[in-house]
């Protein structure tokens, strides 16, 4: 039902609720004015009175007039970026209202899972970054607003693709197998999936908190081992009604091109006669060919405000998002709604939340940049006559451009949710509640790959649909009171949580009426079709408790335990317990540093918590499972061949919880008047049960060898071996120069994590495991096939080391000479780092945004694919670069460190400036920006970009260049609030 909610029926919706404001009797008229700490009026400040829906904002004089209802004494101000204050009223004019810079981020207000926590209060590693630090520009991905913006948080954006999802990595990597992701929650609902928050409007999202260490992300058990970031949206607050209107367009080129060969230099590089056949006289550009200028639009309307015990905001994004290459983008259109009312004394409170998103994306043809690359430039795209030059050779090269607006690859999203919380305050201090919340995420794919494209014999088509649905409820409790100088709050829930995940698909070959695409598969040749159907489901069912205790907001202990039963694992290992504990001092309240007057705040925090994690484990691991096998079976009676089933995957009842235990030491200090403030984290993580597959010999209850085929060794899936994660973060921020019509503020942060295998030894089935090399990565040879070992995992070094020879040079011939005795060469970044310069004149503001890693290496196997054996890619049609005719290598990609390059960089990722305009009658606040993003890259790395992706499977610090480019944009916007 709820996926078929339509747009326009929420919005109505919407519209219907805000009917019910109602306007309360104003019995006094109280005016006053609002400044800032210098002095300077603040207009649009937002005046309420305590206890009711009454409101008004301040002018562009800071002056203000409200009505004030009988009996009620107090106003309520606030502004963003500033402390909010109370104000008794005593008289019908009230003196200057002075409000202070929020700069102190120890006062803030932070999530931290199952509840929220005034910075100060709080004895874990947590990051709070709100909408005013987000980054600028054309953020289409909300993750892209916090790239760089916190230490030891790594964003990776490898690829121009939109319809290409970001990595993300908190803390390095916690596994081998395991997933590395971490937890994303939206306003308390855990997303199934990181890339689901590509599905959220980045205008929506009010504030970030990001959960680092394990004291504070083992209250979510085995799903925070890999660090959790909480996501809040933005709420209606109570007051006049208030329209928001948030809007860019922006421009994307590919930001560098790869140094290839034109035709006519192509033709005069190739011995006589050589790759005759792959020219008719052209000169074409390929890597222009097949992109564009590619623009974006995005829109977002948003309505809120509330009355006395409700408010609510609902809003409505449109994005258009167009990729370089041809053919490719992404639309999406989007309705959130959320209200919160208060009932009986507001010791009932009642939330609801309904988001609905519908996202069309048109995916790049497959192997399109394969094409670019490798295809003689001396080839025309076209005809004389106009049609298309529809080479077709038999190593599978086609006209590019062709495949890219004749294939059909495309795919449509539905995410619809539903979620709600009910607490009411049973009696003074003491609190129950309930959350529930339902999610469904349908996927839809269509394939159409016409004849001869593609190296395709006969045209083919494939449809695929997939539903995920997840519910999720929880009963809990929630505990706060004070006795003297004594604080303290408890917090305990039952959740439970129900995943399933249901696919189809269905593919076919040579149809005789291409016209219908995908949509009447029937037509094909019976022949190739080919149907694929499944299904899982699990459930996680959990137990936790945390409770807390300061004493004179001075020494602080905070401790949880939470227990999750998983129905992934075997029934005798199913429970995993997972207990943390943080205690912090606030060093700053002692009686010693109070007349130390250039520390505002100093505390010193420790934290140790357990997590787990089962996230690459499916819901039918521990199991032996059957599967149709490639191969058919005779049956004498029927004179048919049938299809033969068998294992296909061993059992493993053993099989456990991975479990990360973490340390970690942090400070936060605010020094001189508020003017720098810092953060400063030390922690040290081990993995242990490590997930990964093994090979044992094969005794009778392992069915399956591995994929060698050795049929004396079984391959399974156990916890074994260990993993550590050591590593230092450090956040500044610093106000240079801070006066009533200047301001200059610089804020930055650097990260190193060192991640080692510790080992991969120990004992499995009455077997002992060796501590042997695992193959983790592959590069190619030069005729693209990936065949050769080049990162290992060993104990003792990085995942993914690399396992090369030295590069000796060339023998008379050309031929490279490669050292015999092969290295170990770490490739992982020696730290991350980014930093923002912010600068204010009056009304003009301009931010700029470094970003950058130092100590990377990435092996360039796009070059190494180019330039190796040119004579023969000459022969065979192939583009080459201007280097490789200069280089002298005359063999084949040999693997040595030659192509091991060094792949730090600093960009500068970011730049706007814009313009708050003052005055304009009938706006609370109107502004308008132009972004840049992507500016420069300052790098040795010679690849199209050294930011190549997160270490992890066969991706591992290996560059093909064979995604997407990097594009470079630009962006205008407005801002406006009425």
């Amino acid at each position: 039902m709820f996926k078929h909610l339509s747009l326009k029926s929420v919005f109505f919706f919407i519209m219907l609720l805000t009917g019910f404001l109602r306007l309360q009797a104003q019995d006094k008229i109280v005016s006053g004015k609002i400044l800032d700490d210098k002095g300077s009026p603040i207009s649009g400040a937002t005046v309420l009175v305590k206890g009711t829906p009454a409101g008004t904002k301040s002018n562009e004089s800071g002056a203000f007039s409200i009505s004030v209802p009988a009996g009620k004494k107090i106003l309520l101000i606030s502004y963003v970026g500033f402390t909010s204050m109370e104000i008794s009223i005593s008289d019908e004019r009230i003196n200057n209202m002075i409000l202070t810079s929020a700069t102190n981020t120890l006062g803030d207000v932070v999530v931290v899972g199952y509840g929220s926590a005034k910075k100060k209060d709080v004895t874990g590693a947590v990051t709070n970054v709100s909408s005013k630090d987000f980054n600028q520009g054309a953020i289409t991905n909300p993750i892209q607003q916090i790239q760089g913006k916190v230490a030891g948080l790594v964003i990776t954006t490898s690829t121009g693709d939109p319809n290409a999802n970001p990595s993300i990595r908190l803390r390095g990597q916690t596994s081998l197998s395991g997933g590395q992701d971490p937890l994303i929650v939206v306003d308390g609902v855990p997303l199934d999936d990181v890339n689901q928050l590509s599905n959220i409007p980045p205008g929506d999202i009010a504030t970030y908190d990001i959960l680092k260490d394990a004291s504070a992300t083992s209250i979510f058990g085995s799903r925070g081992a890999n660090g959790v970031i909480l996501i809040t949206t933005k709420k209606g607050r109570a007051g006049s009604v208030k329209v928001e209107y948030n809007s860019f367009v922006a421009v994307d080129k590919q930001a560098k091109y790869l140094d290839l060969l034109t035709g006519d230099e192509w033709r005069k590089a190739n011995p006589a006669g050589v790759g005759s056949n792959y020219d008719n006289g052209a000169n074409t550009d390929w890597q222009r060919a097949v992109t564009r200028a590619a623009y974006t639009h995005n829109h977002t309307l948003a309505i809120s405000g509330g009355s006395k015990g409700f408010n609510y905001r609902g809003s409505v994004s449109y994005q258009n998002q167009e990729g370089i290459i041809i053919n490719s983008g992404k639309q999406q259109v989007s309705v959130r709604f959320n209200a919160q009312q208060k009932a009986l004394n507001d010791r009932l409170e009642l939330n609801l939340g309904i988001i609905s998103t519908q996202t069309n994306r048109k995916f790049v043809a497959p192997y399109t940049t394969e094409r670019i690359n490798g295809t003689s430039p001396a080839l025309s795209v076209y005809n004389a006559d106009g049609s298309y030059n529809a080479f077709n050779f038999s190593r599978g090269e086609n006209n590019a451009v062709q495949g890219v607006d004749k294939m059909i690859t495309k795919g449509t999203e539905y995410m619809a949710q539903i979620f709600g919380t009910i607490d009411y305050e049973l009696f003074k201090h003491f609190k129950i509640g309930a959350f529930g919340t339902y999610t469904n995420f349908n996927s839809t794919g269509n394939e159409f790959f016409p004849k001869n494209i593609e190296g395709n014999e006969r045209n083919r088509a494939k449809k695929s649909l997939s539903t995920r649905n997840n519910r999720r409820g929880d009963l809990h409790f929630n505990y706060l009171n004070s006795f003297g100088k004594h604080n303290v709050s408890a917090t305990g829930v039952y959740e439970y949580y129900y995943y399933t995940n249901v696919g189809f698909n269905v593919q076919g070959e040579n149809f005789a009426i291409p016209f219908f695409q995908d949509n009447n598969l029937t037509t094909g040749d019976p022949t190739y079709t080919l149907m694929n159907s499944s299904k899982e489901e699990f459930k996680l069912i959990s137990f936790l408790g945390r409770v807390g205790y300061n004493y004179a907001s001075k020494y602080y202990l905070t401790a949880s335990i939470r227990q999750d039963g998983s129905s992934k694992f075997g029934k005798n290992n199913r429970w995993g317990y997972f207990p943390s504990a943080g205690i912090a001092w606030r060093i700053s309240q002692e009686a010693f540093l109070k007349r130390v007057s250039w520390i505002d705040e100093l505390k010193l925090r420790v934290g140790y918590g357990q997590t787990g994690n089962s996230d690459a484990i499916t819901p039918y691991a521990a199991i032996l499972t059957y599967a149709a096998l490639p191969n058919t079976v005779f049956n004498p009676v029927t004179g048919t061949f049938i299809t033969a089933y068998g294992p296909n995957q061993n059992a493993n009842p053993n099989l456990r919880w991975e479990r990360r235990i973490g340390r970690n030491i942090g400070m936060e200090f605010s020094l001189f008047n508020k003017r720098l403030t810092g953060d400063l984290n030390v922690f040290n993580d081990i993995t242990e049960n490590l997930l990964f597959d093994y090979t044992l010999p094969s005794p009778p209850f392992f069915i399956l060898p591995p994929a060698s085929g050795n049929p004396e060794a079984a391959t399974v899936l156990a916890n074994v071996g260990k993993l550590s994660n050591k590593g230092v973060e450090l956040a500044l921020n610093y106000r240079i120069i801070d006066k009533k019509d200047f301001s200059w503020s610089i804020g930055g942060q650097i990260s190193s994590v060192r991640t080692r295998v510790e080992t991969l030894a120990g004992k499995f089935a009455g077997f002992t495991i060796k501590d042997t090399i695992a193959i983790a990565g592959y590069s190619t040879d030069a005729q693209g096939s990936s065949t050769r070992p080049t990162t290992f995992l060993r104990s003792g070094y990085t995942p993914y080391v690399f396992y090369v020879g030295k590069f000796q040079g060339l023998d008379a011939d050309g031929k490279q000479i490669v050292d015999s005795v092969k290295q170990y060469i770490d490739p992982s970044p020696r730290f991350n780092y980014a930093f923002t310069n912010n600068f204010r004149y009056k009304n003009w503001n301009l931010s700029v945004f470094f970003r950058g890693v130092s100590g990377q290496k990435a092996y360039n196997n796009g070059l190494a694919y180019l330039e190796s054996g040119v004579p023969q890619r000459f022969a065979r049609g192939y583009n080459t670069t201007r280097a490789a005719l200069t280089n002298g290598i005359t063999d084949g990609q040999a693997l040595s460190d030659r192509w091991l390059e060094n792949a730090s960089f600093l960009r500068l990722d970011n730049a706007s400036l814009g313009y708050t305009f003052q005055h304009v009658k009938g706006v609370q606040n109107l502004s308008v920006f132009i972004g840049c993003n992507n500016l420069f890259v300052i790098t040795k790395y010679r690849g199209l970009d050294p930011e190549i992706g997160v270490a992890f499977a066969n991706s591992a610090y290996i560059s093909r260049d064979n995604s997407t480019p990097r594009t470079r944009s630009v962006s205008v916007g407005v801002n406006v609030t009425f």
